[in-house]
């Protein structure tokens, strides 16, 4: 009788554990298919596969359209290019993806005696890659009051429809645009600006140092050089002036005593 219950309690256990493992299963496949807002990124170049993910029994009409173009079609044979279609699931493969590959992929599929299943909608959004870095500006501004430094950091791009975020002292922050406040003390800091698409990142670094700029600053070398070519070149010149007169009086004294 023991054995018997112990037995109950095994199937049980396993038919559960079989149920559950079940259900992940289904939880997986569902989380694959298109929504009614589905939308996919992929950046220029990828390939892409689009599913229907509805029952293929008793299709008697398949259908893609990227916009109003028929791309692929089960009974016609049409498959233009880079686009594939899977005899048996349906899927269509779009290879070598383009910006011109963007927009609406609709599935128009019909069941036996022309019975129209409802349109599946597959949104597709192609985006070039981020190729270069972003453009880091350090603007920093002495506040003798907290005696810090008040630093203003810009960050550009030259891509489209980016989104920015800064990285400094082991914290995050998003936008173009950040104000901190450093210390003398803190050293030199490292700003981080961070661009990024839905495909694609880039991030430029710099280093930042808080100093006094009341301080007395020691004058270039330039200038220390600039001194002493004056001086030089007022006493040549004032020689020069000297020896031309010194020889006009001696011509004169010269002409005299003729």
């Amino acid at each position: 009788m023991v054995s018997g219950r112990r037995r109950s309690l095994s199937c049980f256990f396993t038919l559960s554990a079989v149920l559950l493992v079940g259900v992940c299963l289904l939880d997986v496949e569902a989380s694959t298919c298109p929504s009614s807002s589905s939308i996919i990124h992929k950046k220029v170049g990828d390939t892409v596969k689009l599913s229907s993910c509805l029952p293929t029994e008793g299709v008697t009409l398949a259908r893609w359209k990227h916009r109003n173009t028929i791309v692929a079609d089960k009974n016609r044979g049409v498959t233009k290019d880079r686009f594939y279609l899977n005899p048996t699931d349906f899927s269509l493969t779009v290879k070598r993806l383009t910006l011109q590959d963007s927009g609406n992929f609709s599935f128009i599929s019909e069941l036996n005696e022309h019975k129209q299943r409802p349109t599946v909608v597959i949104t597709l959004q192609v985006h070039e890659p981020i190729t270069k870095e972003p453009d880091v500006t350090v603007n920093s501004t002495w506040d003798d009051s907290n005696k810090s430094c008040t630093v203003l950091l810009e960050c550009s791009s030259t891509s489209d429809n980016v989104t920015y975020s800064w990285s400094v002292k082991n914290q995050t922050q998003s936008g173009s645009r950040l104000k901190v406040n450093i210390r003398p003390e803190d050293g030199e800091t490292t700003v981080t600006c961070t661009i990024s698409d839905h495909v694609s990142e880039k991030s430029a670094s710099k280093p930042v140092k808080c100093r006094n700029n009341s301080e007395s600053v020691p004058p270039p070398e330039s200038s220390s050089l600039l001194v002493p070519l004056i001086v030089g070149l007022v006493v040549f010149v004032m020689t020069a002036l000297l020896l031309s007169l010194l020889y006009y009086k001696k011509s004169n004294h010269t002409c005299c005593n003729r």
